[in-house]
């Protein structure tokens, strides 16, 4: 196993989240299985939600965030799949507690190949959002043929917002927080990012911020020459308020970079979508995925 950084504060702080985790996962209220197994990388708690018998597709939490919280946002797809989804090594979660995945390297792509191999997939459709979308990719760039379709939510990975604007915005609510924690300096925050009127949303953010070393490097991007094999069929989600990858942006780089077809989906949201957005993604990635004559340009 490969060391690196510790990423809870301590132990107790690491044990506060693992009880945030089982109990998110049991207000879902959907049959589940889960394992752990060795990877190059350490150990990876792996989850499998909903009905097993249906078919599988794979979805991975964004950038500092949780699987459980992840499964919240895409549970409509449970209506006709099965959900396997890995904790990432080195983020909150109850994988190895370490971070020694570099995106640089493109070692998350060879992290999700030895997911997949442990449970036997040699093909998947993936749902993807924010910083596990440039996950995705470095995956997509050394393993395009285990890829049969894929939705990427406010993906990272293609094109980010203006440098300058974005760190004003979340420099102060973020400082405001750090230094004078309660209910009003987390809301700033929350308004930021979306999820506000959330309350499970703004517990695991208060505790993340609280309790873990949050991953501050920002997610690879990746062009044409790295995805040059890369075919799969894309349905992109993705908001022009998005103050990290707008859509503007977005759209028109994927244009350039993904030689299979782009569907590309507006949405109306802040970077965390809320759920009438989700259940509206959620519903044309169903249709996407099983309609194999589904190209159309845009939603």
């Amino acid at each position: 196993m490969k060391s690196g950084k510790y990423v809870y504060k301590d132990e107790a702080a690491m044990k506060k989240m693992h009880e945030f985790y089982n109990k998110t996962l049991a207000s879902l209220d959907v049959p589940y299985e889960e394992e752990y197994f060795d990877t190059t990388f350490g150990k990876t708690h792996c989850i499998i939600a909903g009905d097993s018998s249906k078919p599988m597709i794979c979805t991975i939490h964004g950038g500092n965030g949780i699987t459980t919280l992840n499964l919240k946002l895409f549970k409509p797809l449970l209506s006709r799949y099965c959900i396997l989804t890995p904790d990432v090594i080195g983020m909150p979660g109850k994988s190895e507690p370490y971070r020694n995945i570099s995106s640089g390297r493109d070692e998350y792509g060879k992290w999700i190949r030895e997911v997949l191999e442990h449970n036997g997939i040699m093909k998947i459709p993936f749902v993807v959002s924010s910083y596990s979308a440039s996950m995705f990719m470095s995956f997509a760039k050394d393993y395009p043929e285990m890829v049969d379709k894929a939705l990427l939510l406010v993906p990272s990975g293609i094109a980010h917002g203006p440098y300058l604007p974005m760190l004003f915005k979340l420099i102060v609510p973020f400082t405001k927080y750090y230094f004078r924690p309660s209910r009003k300096t987390l809301a700033s925050v929350m308004e930021i990012l979306g999820g506000e009127d959330d309350e499970v949303w703004s517990e695991f953010f208060d505790l993340m911020m609280g309790l873990y070393k949050m991953e501050l490097k920002g997610p690879k991007e990746y062009g044409p020459k790295d995805l040059a094999m890369f075919t799969a069929p894309l349905l992109i989600a993705a908001s022009p308020t998005d103050i990290f990858f707008p859509a503007d942006r977005v759209f028109k780089k994927a244009d350039e970079i993904f030689k299979g077809h782009v569907t590309k989906l507006e949405i109306n949201c802040k970077h965390l979508p809320d759920e009438d957005t989700m259940a509206e993604v959620c519903r044309k990635t169903l249709e996407f995925f099983e309609d194999n004559d589904f190209c159309n340009d845009s939603f």
